[in-house]
């Protein structure tokens, strides 16, 4: 069935969460934006001396998961930010979802690449994060 724009929805509830055990999970409690993984995928160059026309040749080459970046309200060495500052300061892939508004989930593994942090002076302190992903990211569809 196609969607419709009933179906649409904000980003309110979305949730990004880590994997602790075989089917738990702690979320990360105040992320007020994320940005979903841009998959890539390489071309491998195969022109020869007889590729027809003159005009190079590629096939595709080795898929990459992207990258997530997210932005979370930042309370200094506490909750989140204490949660992105442990997993940065670990050496170790990852296990994380994303659950959106209408139960999709992302299921992703990977690594914090990068930990920041916002202290303007007449506005909410922000953290940041940005996650590489390893391996293939697996989307399952709202039951």
């Amino acid at each position: 069935m196609a969607a419709t724009a009933d179906d649409t929805d904000i980003g309110h509830l979305t949730l990004f969460k880590k994997k602790t055990g075989a089917s738990t999970y702690v979320v990360l409690a105040e992320v007020v934006e994320f940005n979903p993984p841009e998959m890539t995928r390489d071309s491998v160059e195969f022109t020869h001396f007889s590729s027809p026309d003159r005009w190079r040749e590629y096939k595709p080459g080795l898929r990459d998961g992207g990258e997530v970046s997210l932005t979370y309200n930042l309370i200094p060495g506490e909750a989140d930010d204490d949660q992105v500052a442990d997993s940065f300061a670990g050496d170790v892939v990852e296990e994380w979802q994303v659950e959106y508004p209408n139960g999709a989930k992302l299921d992703i593994k990977g690594f914090f690449t990068a930990h920041s942090a916002a202290t303007p002076i007449n506005d909410r302190m922000t953290g940041g994060a940005t996650f590489k992903i390893s391996g293939k990211p697996t989307i399952t569809a709202a039951a």
